[in-house]
């Protein structure tokens, strides 16, 4: 009976098993590409893909028995030029060619639920810009105030919360890893602002939702290779009309600017939905 006794209470003393301290947490660095689709909701929509190769990195590392902290870098390498298309009334009514360039900083704290389970929450810093250039009108008039190179910048501070798993160690059993986590966030403070109307802040807001999870295997002892996958959705709503001084074309024929004059109209920052995924090869470690 005491044998029995025992044998049932071996599940119990796994789950209690502690991670040795010189094992728990790991470092991880990813090479990949991120596919980005962008679209802007106005009177005139805009709608583009964009693929640009990605460097990821950071770590998660222990605080004590109820908390972790992990950091997250991420930039976008390289940028590659997209063509962008831009219809009204169903009608295409101009292309352009557009770069997207990325960074983003995530600090989240994880609060321990057990099994490898985790409520994860922190800020996020991103830092987002769109230049576009080369400009193709498919109207008479053409496009007046956007008709050269002009480039919009969006700097955001997120708020995030979620939940995760991971068993915070490279040193299974199995030679396995797995974790991953789901999030949403809200933006706590965020400004963009156009070169077509310098001098001018928007403050716009939204909302976000990301999905990631990564699998490995160790191939020496504290070092594992695995592939890393993220989708998330961002959307932004329309700001508050704003009086703005900006630079346009008066007069344009045949689509080239002859005539240029600076002059104060009205401006808002349009809905747009961007969708992302984002995959690579990762690189964890524990030395």
């Amino acid at each position: 009976m005491k044998k029995l006794c025992w044998l049932g209470l071996l599940p119990c003393l796994v789950a209690a098993q502690e991670v040795e301290p010189d094992k728990y947490g790991y470092s991880y660095f990813t090479v990949g590409v991120e596919n980005v689709t962008y679209e802007e909701l106005s009177s005139a929509t805009s709608s583009v893909t964009m693929l640009n190769p990605v460097l990821n990195s950071g770590g998660l590392f222990y605080i004590n028995d109820k908390f972790d902290f992990s950091i997250d870098a991420l930039a976008t390498f390289s940028p590659q030029a997209s063509e962008e298309e831009w219809r009204s009334g169903g009608e295409v009514i101009q292309h352009n060619q557009i770069e997207y360039l990325k960074t983003a900083t995530n600090i989240q704290l994880h609060y321990k639920l057990g099994n490898g389970l985790r409520v994860i929450g922190g800020p996020s810093l991103t830092y987002q810009t769109y230049t576009r250039y080369g400009l193709t009108n498919y109207t008479d008039e053409g496009n007046k105030y956007f008709y050269a190179t002009w480039e919009e910048t969006s700097t955001d501070v997120f708020l995030d919360l979620g939940l995760a798993y991971d068993d915070a160690t490279l040193f299974n059993d199995s030679k396995w890893h797995f974790s991953g986590k789901a999030t949403m966030g809200v933006p706590v403070w965020s400004v963009t602002n156009n070169t077509q109307s310098q001098d001018t802040d928007f403050h716009d807001c939204g909302l976000r939702a990301a999905l990631e999870g990564v699998v490995s295997y160790e191939v020496s002892p504290g070092l594992h290779l695995g592939w890393f996958v993220m989708l998330g959705f961002e959307k932004r709503f329309e700001t508050d009309p704003q009086q703005v001084m900006t630079e346009y074309c008066k007069t344009m024929v045949n689509g080239k600017c002859t005539e240029v004059i600076k002059e104060q109209k009205t401006a808002v920052l349009p809905e747009a939905n961007t969708y992302t995924f984002s995959t690579g090869l990762q690189a964890l470690w524990n030395f």
